[in-house]
């Protein structure tokens, strides 16, 4: 029985953990506290907290996994050695999950053959210039653009763009409900794991908002589109939800365009997170030509 204790990830967390997310300079959208909170039943979230750093655990499939530590860069090597030294106290095979190049390098440079090193490219984050993604200029964003100036002329006095609080989140759940429904009739597997990780930012917004943002537009007073959003670093926005009614052309676009010059107009990147392996996701996030991607790796003991 390790002597190290652990507590479950849960909203009153927030304040201990929240100076050590600031701590890091990590690029993916895992290491930020909504996220973390958002998925938190679904991988079993446990944290603990040293001096200077602070390790989370999760499980998944049945193995108990750690991730980046919550660290300043000096002291996430000494970080990663404390989370190896836990695998062997419980007994139990190293197991690794969004790692970034930099560990893999490190853990390699150790441990050798030890362990498998395994490039997740499903789970990369996308990665964008926010001022193309504000402006849309050049010939690539041409259809974007083209989409954009339908929907503005469709809708013109119809349509009104703004940040939600908790009187609209029942609209918002309104419309994941009906975007689930559109997805069934369609064959398309729906993730009920994202409407509960949506509803944990709902139901705990009183102590999120200082982060989270929650943008919406409204069409002839009905919700058609919110998308769920905060800064991941001080340069980087993070965009962690996008739903919108896929029946309105230009509404997609318009919605990803209209929070960043609104909300985050002097970010200099935006994190659109992965694509799971999702061929039409991979598609839609290509299409606004990302600059760069979070690299994830897997790292298990043979």
């Amino acid at each position: 029985m390790s002597k190290i204790e652990f507590k479950n990830l849960d909203i009153e967390s927030l304040e201990r953990l929240q100076p050590f997310f600031d701590m890091t300079d990590y690029d993916a959208c895992d290491y930020c506290f909504a996220t973390m909170f958002m998925w938190r039943d679904t991988y079993k979230t446990k944290y603990h907290i040293e001096d200077d750093f602070a390790i989370v655990f999760g499980e998944y499939e049945g193995e108990i996994f750690s991730v980046l530590p919550l660290a300043a860069k000096e002291n996430v090597k000494k970080a990663i050695d404390f989370a190896m030294d836990y695998f062997e106290e419980i007994e139990s095979k190293v197991f690794l999950r969004g790692i970034n190049k930099d560990i893999v390098d490190y853990v390699h440079n150790i441990y050798g053959d030890k362990f498998e090193y395994i490039e997740e490219r499903d789970l990369f984050d996308y990665i964008y210039d926010a001022e193309s993604l504000r402006t849309l200029a050049g010939r690539k964003n041409q259809k974007k653009r083209n989409h954009i100036n339908y929907f503005l002329k469709e809708y013109e006095g119809r349509y009104e763009s703004r940040l939600l609080d908790s009187d609209d989140f029942d609209d918002c759940m309104k419309l994941v409900k009906k975007w689930a429904i559109k997805k069934e009739d369609s064959d398309v597997e729906v993730d009920d794991g994202e409407t509960i990780a949506i509803k944990k930012i709902f139901d705990n917004y009183d102590k999120l908002k200082d982060r989270v943002k929650v943008f919406g537009i409204y069409i002839d007073n009905e919700l058609q589109a919110f998308s769920i959003g905060e800064r991941l670093k001080q340069n980087m926005a993070l965009i962690h939800i996008e739903k919108a009614n896929p029946d309105i052309r230009g509404l997609y676009p318009y919605i990803n365009q209209k929070f960043l010059v609104e909300e985050f107009s002097d970010v200099e990147f935006v994190n659109r997170e992965e694509d799971l392996g999702i061929e039409g996701l991979r598609k839609a996030k290509l299409s606004y030509h990302p600059i760069k991607f979070a690299e994830k790796y897997t790292v298990r003991e043979k």
